[in-house]
């Protein structure tokens, strides 16, 4: 497949056209697998497993002679069933997020596109996905399982959804405090809007617990530019109030309140020890996952 085909596949524009988060899926992980081939940032790989250097004594057997191609240093991939790595996805399924540029992918759709290809990759190295989908409640429980099968499970929870109701991220988060005894990682795919200070109450727990947690903000193009140039009516997601606008009278504070939004759950991010990235959805996915790669690689 050339370089420009590729990228038309995980343009967010040509993924739009696609149906099923299946197939969006595929074209991530399929772009994600050969910028990774050619990134010139050695060791940004999908190599989510835990692994420790080779050191004299342990079996020749173990080495991952795939990590040493990649990295061109030994390394002992640890038995599954002492380090079998756990990630749970954590999506947003209330109103807002159903929000959607013309022609772009929906904010949830681009969160189910992202969850199904990670969990794509996480499963290529027999690790564990599960997932909680959730709006004023948790709509969908998935526990984390290491089998290919488990996919098809996850697939169908996620296309299956109707976008709903306000958002309660904290009874989600306080079902994984219960529910996820093994540390791991957690993926929390959010617009974060109506979230409480509870909501990351709880994510300072399951980080002192151990757990690995990522804040994936995904907001539309729209909310982050205000390109509306004309009367607009603009009507609530996850409410019935209307409200006809003109937009160059509200523009500037509207992107100053947007602007201290993303601050604001960035910071409760940060101050959890949480890991914080911004998904725009006009960002291919794959240029999101690699981003995420590279950095998760720059903090070790």
């Amino acid at each position: 497949m050339g370089a420009e085909a590729q990228r038309k596949l995980v343009d967010p524009q040509a993924l739009a056209r696609l149906r099923g988060v299946s197939l969006r899926a595929k074209g991530v992980v399929d772009g994600v697998l050969q910028g990774m081939h050619k990134s010139p940032h050695r060791g940004a790989s999908i190599e989510f497993a835990e692994h420790k250097e080779y050191t004299p004594g342990d079996e020749i057997k173990h080495i991952d002679w795939k990590a040493y191609a990649r990295m061109d240093r030994y390394y002992v991939k640890k038995f599954e069933h002492e380090t079998n790595l756990q990630a749970f996805f954590v999506v947003d399924a209330s109103a807002s997020m159903g929000y959607a540029a013309e022609g772009h992918l929906a904010k949830f759709d681009y969160a189910a596109t992202l969850t199904l290809a990670l969990s794509w990759l996480l499963l290529k190295q027999q690790d564990a996905i599960g997932l909680v989908k959730y709006d004023e409640a948790v709509v969908d429980m998935l526990p984390a399982r290491a089998r290919a099968t488990h996919l098809a499970a996850v697939t169908q929870a996620l296309e299956s959804t109707k976008v709903q109701r306000g958002t309660k991220l904290e009874v989600a988060l306080q079902t994984l405090v219960e529910f996820s005894k093994k540390r791991g990682m957690i993926f929390i795919l959010s617009d974060f809007f109506g979230e409480s200070e509870l909501a990351f109450k709880v994510l300072r727990n399951l980080v002192g617990r151990g757990q690995d947690v990522t804040v994936l903000q995904v907001l539309d193009g729209d909310e982050l530019t205000f390109p509306f140039r004309e009367m607009t009516l603009f009507e609530g997601m996850e409410s019935p109030q209307k409200l006809l606008v003109e937009p160059e009278l509200v523009r500037r504070e509207y992107l100053q309140r947007m602007k201290e939004h993303q601050a604001a759950v960035r910071k409760a991010t940060l101050e959890a020890q949480a890991s914080y990235l911004l998904v725009d959805t006009r960002e291919p996915p794959g240029e999101v996952i690699l981003r995420y790669l590279r950095e998760r690689k720059a903090k070790r």
